[in-house]
């Protein structure tokens, strides 16, 4: 069922959020090494060539269609010398993988991705955005980020792809649109991902798309998350604001056949370039037909 109104990120789930009123999220650890992992057995690091057959048997499972396999990994502990070695590894053989390093724990998350259709996923709305701003004279100002790791609070972490503009030129300067992509029973873990990258960011980082696939079903679902000041349930001496920060579902589409739910999908102008449109400029719109045009490429080659 689709949802148009604005969702908060619920963080009732998590261990501490309990404990703690409006946990700040970028600091949460636990919620990073919990939060949709359940039934995800951390597995104790040994070597590289132990990760590597393990990570490649996980993978092979997720492509042969056993979702049972699961897209992610958890390995304890990790020193940043053998992550090292192990971005070199994943760098040269599996460049698929995505990482998520909490540095306290030494525990590395590893998200796996299952197949062709995913990849594509992420690859065509990319894309399609990059399209759509090129129509406005716009190619050169938006640069694709692809997989380049962020450094957050005590944790680093890579996107499936990213965006970020020409006025952010340095190397560490967060992208404003991320892109997380996942098998449909991974889209509560792919929301802790979206928290991930709006808390971690210190709110740089301004929309984040979240795109679960399904490949049986031939059902692409896409959430929009982006910060918004919501009021504060909590207010005490020391946490007296009236407004908190928090991550926010926009939107949700789900793409199925010949029906879209949820469209248009709308890209705030001002949130991907930091400054308002002017003439022949405007927010990035997809439309109901712009969405199954974007299904039909992501399937057209799976079939």
């Amino acid at each position: 069922m689709t949802d148009n109104g604005a969702h908060q990120m619920d963080v009732s789930a998590t261990p501490s959020a309990s404990q703690t009123p409006v946990p700040n999220m970028s600091l949460n650890m636990d919620y990073y090494l919990k939060e949709g992992l359940e039934g995800v057995e951390c597995q104790q690091f040994r070597d590289a060539t132990i990760w590597a057959h393990s990570i490649q048997a996980q993978a092979n499972g997720l492509r042969s269609g056993n979702l049972s396999a699961g897209q992610y990994a958890v390995f304890s502990p990790v020193t940043q010398d053998e992550l090292t070695n192990l971005e070199h590894i994943r760098d040269s053989h599996y460049k698929s993988l995505r990482f998520l390093y909490l540095n306290d724990a030494q525990t590395l998350i590893v998200k796996i991705m299952p197949g062709p259709a995913h990849e594509v996923a992420t690859s065509e709305l990319t894309h399609i955005v990059r399209l759509k701003v090129g129509v406005m004279g716009l190619h050169r100002a938006l640069r694709d980020r692809r997989a380049t790791t962020y450094q957050g609070a005590r944790s680093k972490k890579e996107a499936d792809s990213a965006l970020k503009p020409n006025t952010r030129p340095l190397k560490d300067d967060w992208p404003t649109l991320v892109f997380e992509c996942g098998v449909s029973g991974s889209l509560r873990r792919l929301r802790t991902d979206a928290n991930w990258w709006l808390a971690n960011s210190a709110h740089d980082v301004k929309i984040v798309l979240l795109v679960s696939v399904s490949s049986p079903q031939q059902k692409i679902h896409i959430e929009q998350w982006e910060d918004r000041n919501t009021p504060n349930p909590y207010i005490t001496p020391n946490n007296p604001n009236p407004l908190v920060i928090r991550p926010t579902k926009i939107n949700e589409i789900n793409i199925y056949g010949n029906t879209v739910t949820g469209a248009p999908l709308r890209l705030p102008f001002h949130a991907i370039f930091l400054r308002p449109p002017v003439a022949g400029e405007g927010d990035i719109v997809f439309t109901a037909q712009d969405l199954l045009d974007y299904a039909e490429d992501v399937w057209g080659d799976m079939q």
